[in-house]
């Protein structure tokens, strides 16, 4: 099964027509106040495409770096998704193309699906989903892993390897970004 990229800069659904934009890994640094209200910190490492043609490589990278980099139409639909999106942007490092943004959001559970209850917060992730590193706790049961972090947490982490387990050719995006 291919591992697409769901997301990059705060959450960010990086899924296009027929090509789809995939990286290495996804981290997540979130302060939540109790009332659920807080700021997200999304970097996203290693964006590339599995465009298998010209067309959809061109689709990749005007999604990427006019859509989501540039437009305000990007702006306003994170917004709607309840992400207010205070910063966002691409940067080469190593020949690799990473992403970063940053959002305010008036619900936890914008996030992922992250919840609080019961002095905890936790995250639901299927069992195959890799948790590179977390400051939380993980917890697996027979269906689903949880990384769950008592609500005095001053912020939340954890990163998750998203790459892509089907071996398909990857293009790197690096080569494609001009500031």
């Amino acid at each position: 099964m291919r591992n697409s990229l769901v997301i990059l800069f705060a959450g960010l659904v990086l899924m296009t027509f027929e090509g789809c934009l995939v990286g290495h890994s996804i981290s997540y640094e979130i302060v939540a106040d109790k009332s659920g209200e807080g700021v997200a910190r999304v970097t996203y490492t290693n964006i590339r495409s599995d465009a298998t043609n010209a067309q959809q490589l061109e689709e990749d990278k005007n999604h990427l770096f006019n859509y989501m980099l540039k437009s305000g139409q990007f702006l306003s639909d994170m917004n709607k998704e309840g992400k207010e999106i205070v910063s966002r942007n691409l940067m080469v490092s190593d020949g690799m193309l990473n992403g970063q943004g940053v959002y305010r959001f008036d619900k936890i559970s914008s996030i992922e699906n992250l919840t609080r209850d019961d002095g905890f917060y936790f995250i639901t992730l299927a069992l195959d989903d890799s948790v590179l590193t977390t400051n939380g706790e993980i917890i697996k049961s027979g269906s689903y892993k949880r990384i769950l972090w008592v609500d005095n947490t001053d912020t939340l982490k954890f990163r998750i390897l998203t790459e892509p387990t089907d071996n398909a050719p990857l293009k790197e995006m690096a080569q494609y970004y001009a500031k």
